[in-house]
């Protein structure tokens, strides 16, 4: 059985339509960067779910013909790898 206090992973947003767009530098399928895309993995859950957010938001802008897009979120430091102290 499963702990209530388990935390549920963030799924992907990969429709396996890999392939950026040159017009705007975002995924075809799933409309993340390309950092997006790399650090997915490092990202924390709750950075997953603001990439999620900002794809949605690039898919509504898209969609309508005009806006700014999201902007990209960037690198992030790895969750599974601590920083060297000083």
């Amino acid at each position: 059985m499963r702990s209530a206090l388990t935390p549920t992973p963030v799924r992907s947003p990969c429709v396996k339509v890999c392939e950026l767009d040159p017009a705007n530098g975002l995924c075809r399928g799933c409309l993340r960067t390309q950092d997006e895309r790399d650090w997915w993995v490092a990202y924390s859950a709750e950075q997953q779910r603001e990439v999620l957010l900002r794809c949605e938001q690039r898919r509504a802008t898209l969609a309508a013909g005009s806006g700014d897009l999201a902007p990209n979120m960037g690198v992030v430091e790895s969750r599974r790898r601590k920083a060297p102290e000083a």
